[in-house]
């Protein structure tokens, strides 16, 4: 029975309302536990329950030692290093995952050693470990995740010289680099960390840079077929030398945020999402800027009160633990609590490893090997430990995100595959209930889309959720009619990516919605990617879009994009006329980007006056000239303004009108 060492109510919330502290929160049981890491160099460890027997253990390493310690399950472990079959390796970096499914959690390693690669070692039952394969080239930080949510787990491996690669499962824990659309910034940073900041449920990759001459990026993930660089437009640049980051929602919105710690700087930095696409910058405010000295951090409920704290660990000032107040604030409590120290902590794992409904935490740092701090906080609150187990998707289930609800709040957790500077948390999710006896809901989304719901499930337990029910079609993307260009045909030709049925032999099918602002159609089913549909005057409409819904008849996936639809009826009324009286032609037509104008070639079958109009994108006229066109053959010059990367040019004699569509870069 733990003592009583905290009050946490009202007095906890908000520093104006007084904080009440009776004694150390943390208590360090290293040596009672058994465990005997001899202190050197040390940066990692992560939490693994690597025999499925429901109780912790805990793997990590310095550059002198390679340990793993078994969980006896009374609060004290056995070394079981030397027959892990990992006792050799000096790991500066490790996470922990599911790669083949087959249930038992395997460890994705990096080696203190430049020359060593990034190595993939399948968990054999809980006998052991095994290399099953070894990445090429020099890698500072790997992480999993779900990248194309495809149910096998992906790698993502980086180094602070920027050799940024996604490594695609191809099943067995076998993989090959990713191609295609795939293709990182050179000068990316060296520290990954995944989450899905827009919540389209795939997760998305923040790198932290270690070099101040590059700035941390943000990279979206495009339905698990392309990445798109969003940095700027997100607002996440940053050139400060950043060590880690992490993800989490702290305000319980719905929404995960951003903090990444820096190191010889004048701060770290807090972005808040603001469900938008874009972030923040609330680290002042919150007041959790520490020192600017980092090593890690990680978001995690540390008192239960359902709002998640926050820790950091620094270089040589003291560890952070910073409780959030529920008002967009935080208090440190790290002295208080018993866990400014140590200091100097790379790796960091958090997990409820003696069962007790709170959570505890590893530190590895230099100097002292690794350290188990006992959570000693028991303010009788309730908790909810969960589990998921992908039976589709990803067995280890990261990616996927837990969202319950409890006496009219919502809390938010998801799983990921690593985070801050060297480690992982527990894979499992654990949510602070304050008093609640009971949590109302509970909604599961998956990577591959499938949602799963809980009911009026009982709180202060250890609850273990398999995967059921159906899978949705697979995510799919739009071809055309593109967005930047103007149709003219009375039909006009609709076109998309296969979607798939993963779990029946039966493909999906399809429905085609184009809507504006007064009137919309849905043509389906459709049971093919393409199909003709014949234009309507209101589709004409400025603001007028189309999108394509895959069904199996239980779910609906909408198409990744929604295109907006340029059709000139006008034109196409008296398309059959200008074929009969075929008046000019457009050879060719070129771009001289240094005298700002477009050449045109024409053949006319007689003399006229042809009017040339350039609009951009949106519609807007840029310049408007005419031209005397003879018989046959000619050439001209129009004039076009500079500052634009692609301009459509009209061009109409009588009847009879032509547009094209000219990159100008």
């Amino acid at each position: 029975m733990k003592k009583r060492i905290i009050k946490i109510g009202l007095l906890f919330i908000c520093v104006g309302f007084g904080l009440t502290l009776t004694g150390q929160t943390f208590t360090n049981i290293t040596s009672s536990a058994g465990i005997m890491v001899q202190p050197a160099m040390g940066d990692m460890v992560v939490w693994i329950d690597h025999n499925n027997d429901g109780w912790l253990d805990f793997f990590g390493g310095t550059e002198s030692e390679t340990f793993f310690y078994k969980n006896n399950g009374d609060g004290t472990f056995e070394d079981i290093s030397l027959i892990s079959g990992l006792s050799t390796l000096f790991p500066r970096a490790a996470t922990v995952g599911d790669c083949d499914n087959d249930g038992y959690d395997d460890l994705l390693i990096n080696s203190f050693n430049t020359s060593v690669p990034t190595k993939v070692y399948r968990n054999m039952s809980g006998q052991g470990f095994e290399e099953v394969f070894a990445a090429t080239g020099i890698s500072h930080r790997a992480i999993w995740l779900d990248y194309n949510a495809d149910g096998l787990l992906d790698f993502i491996t980086d180094s602070s010289a920027g050799n940024t690669v996604l490594y695609l499962n191809i099943g067995n824990c076998s993989f090959e680099p990713a191609s295609g659309n795939i293709g990182f910034h050179s000068a990316t940073g060296s520290i990954p960390a995944a989450g899905d900041y827009n919540n389209d449920g795939l997760q998305d990759i923040f790198f932290a840079s270690t070099n101040t001459s590059k700035t941390n990026r943000l990279y979206m993930n495009v339905a698990g077929t392309a990445i798109q660089d969003v940095t700027f437009s997100a607002g996440v640049s940053d050139f400060r030398n950043s060590v880690g980051g992490a993800w989490g929602d702290m305000d319980n919105d719905g929404f995960l945020d951003l903090y990444y710690g820096n190191i010889g700087s004048n701060r770290n930095v807090f972005l808040y999402n603001k469900g938008d696409g874009t972030f923040d910058d609330r680290t002042i405010a919150a007041g959790i800027q520490d020192a600017g000295d980092a090593r890690t951090c990680t978001w995690q409920d540390i008192n239960n009160d359902g709002w998640l704290d926050l820790f950091t660990t620094n270089h040589v000032n003291p560890n952070r633990l910073y409780i959030n107040n529920s008002d967009g604030a935080f208090t440190d409590i790290a002295s208080d609590a018993g866990i400014a120290s140590p200091d100097d902590g790379f790796g960091v794992s958090w997990g409820d490893f003696d069962r007790d409904g709170d959570l505890d935490v590893l530190i590895a740092g230099h100097s002292y090997g690794a350290r188990l701090l006992r959570n000693d906080l028991n303010n009788n609150t309730s908790f909810l430990n969960l589990k998921l187990l992908g039976v589709f998707d990803n067995r280890s289930a990261i990616g996927a995100r837990a969202t319950i609800y409890s006496q009219g709040g919502m809390q938010m957790r998801e799983i990921n595959g690593g985070r801050g500077a060297t480690g992982q948390d527990a894979l499992s999710l654990h949510f602070g209930l304050g008093s609640a006896s009971v949590t109302d809901s509970i909604l599961i989304s998956w990577p591959s889309g499938a949602t799963q719901k809980l009911f009026d499930v009982p709180s202060n337990q250890f609850l273990i959720v398999e995967q059921e029910g159906n899978i949705p079609p697979t995510r799919f993307r739009l071809h055309y009619p593109y967005p930047d260009s103007i149709y003219q045909t009375s039909a006009v030709e609709f076109a998309w990516q296969l979607s798939h049925n993963l779990d029946d032999s039966n493909p999906p099918y399809y429905f085609l919605h184009i809507n504006s602002l007064d009137k919309d159609t849905v043509i389906g089913p459709v049971y093919d990617t393409v199909v003709n549909v014949p234009m309507q005057s209101w589709m004409s409409n400025n603001a007028c879009f189309w999108y394509i819904v895959a069904t199996d008849d239980t779910d609906n996936t909408i198409s990744w994009e929604q295109f907006q639809l340029h059709y000139d009826y006008t034109t196409s009324i008296f398309q059959n006329n200008s074929l009969l009286n075929k008046g000019f032609t457009v050879l060719n037509h070129g771009i001289d980007n240094v005298e700002n104008r477009i050449h045109l070639q024409l053949e006319s079958d007689n003399e006229l006056i042809l009017s040339c109009s350039v609009y951009d994108l949106n519609g807007k006229l840029l310049n408007r000239q005419t031209i005397e066109v003879p018989y046959g053959l000619s050439t001209h010059k129009l004039k076009f303004e500079s500052g634009h990367s692609i301009i459509i040019l009209s061009l109409q004699s009588g009847m009879q009108q032509v547009y094209l569509k000219i990159p100008l870069r």
